[in-house]
């Protein structure tokens, strides 16, 4: 039997994309993620959606991401980019949200690949 304790449905405060990094407002719904500063990303949508629509959210584990930059293969860590896709991460003060989870066919991601991470939720890296 799947573990799906880590799937949580809610309301979308706009439309949202397959994929797509998600963030809690403070109406208690979800809405894209913007930014690699924003503390409140929750996890990541299973499926598109619109406004007003019930939707799946991963809130840890692995689920698939869309690539917004280029990942190389020597790049593990991700964050947020504007539009709910990931890019590598790079620099304090920005929330690394997961790794990716590289695989003999995968180890490296271009724009708008789908590509698998653990999703841990925003951690902000200290140097």
């Amino acid at each position: 039997m799947a573990n799906t304790d880590n799937i949580h449905s809610f309301t979308a405060d706009g439309a949202i994309t397959e994929y797509a990094l998600v963030s809690i407002t403070t109406a208690g719904k979800v809405s894209v993620s913007t930014a690699a500063t924003d503390a409140r990303i929750i996890g990541v949508a299973q499926r598109a959606c619109a406004s007003g629509d019930t939707v799946e959210v991963v809130l840890s584990g692995l689920t698939r991401v869309v690539v917004g930059a280029t990942i190389a293969n020597t790049v593990t860590l991700v964050m947020a980019q504007a539009d709910g896709k990931v890019k590598p991460h790079a620099t304090s003060g920005n929330y690394s949200i997961g790794s990716m989870i590289p695989n003999i066919n995968q180890v490296a991601g271009a724009v708008s690949d789908q590509i698998l991470i653990n999703f841990t939720g925003p951690q902000n890296l200290i140097p």
